[in-house]
């Protein structure tokens, strides 16, 4: 079984690649992992960004939200992963940023096609959360946005930004990454008159098993630390 420790190194890496992937938002954006066989998760801590992660400012957090270790500041968006957690047992990694195209794309009111294969991610639905644009920082809201993102990897928030989730820290990062992408390739698109073409539905549930797999099956976990390799070579060379 993975220890906390090596959990907080996952969670602290899977801060830094979406870093990398230019999803930090200065201070904003969050990421969290669930502890094994605890009603505890791990989250990074608040007024930092998430290329300044590290174990150090990594809290532990219980299901109500409340903090219970750790000396740095509780993220006040902590219902969107607590109340999450709550309802979906399955999920063990929750991942919140503003990407750019994510985020545009949200105001556009589409469905999201698969102009490209990223898209084929989504094929079995991608929810949007429209209750508000506000914070998710009442329980409330949290548990409307987990009863929102229903069986799927990752759900919009409409003019506000992204949760993805995944069971294991490598799922949710790539989701959100390959998220971001398919919106982008979708957005080219529409500069050039918008897509003729795109994949036909089903084959897109077929190409999403076979690029990315279904989850727990690594795949994502695979593409994840390419990632983290990238990191760490930058990481050495400075």
């Amino acid at each position: 079984m993975i220890t906390i420790e090596e959990l907080k190194e996952k969670l602290v890496y899977g801060c830094k690649v979406l870093a990398f992937e230019g999803q930090s938002d200065i201070i904003w954006g969050h990421v969290s992992c669930r502890l094994p066989g605890a009603d505890t998760f791990l989250m990074k801590s608040a007024y930092l960004g998430l290329e300044e992660a590290s174990a150090n400012n990594i809290i532990s957090v219980d299901l109500e939200g409340n903090k219970i270790e750790g000396e740095a500041k509780l993220h006040s968006e902590v219902p969107i992963h607590s109340e999450i957690y709550k309802m979906h047992p399955r999920i063990n990694c929750v991942v919140h940023t503003h990407p750019s195209n994510a985020v545009a794309f949200s105001s556009l009111g589409k469905e999201l096609l698969p102009v490209g294969h990223e898209a084929c991610l989504f094929s079995s639905g991608l929810p949007v959360y429209s209750d508000t644009t506000d914070l998710i920082r009442e329980k409330t809201r949290g548990y409307d946005l987990a009863k929102c993102l229903g069986d799927n990897n990752a759900i919009l928030m409409r003019n506000h930004g992204i949760v993805t989730v995944g069971t294991t820290v490598g799922e949710a990062v790539m989701t959100a990454i390959l998220l971001e992408k398919a919106c982008y390739m979708y957005l080219l698109a529409l500069q050039f008159g918008g897509p003729k073409y795109w994949t036909d539905p089903e084959e897109a549930k077929i190409k999403k098993n076979k690029i990315y797999g279904e989850p727990g099956s690594g795949k994502l976990d695979i593409a994840f630390d390419y990632y983290v390799r990238q990191v760490k070579k930058l990481k050495n060379n400075s």
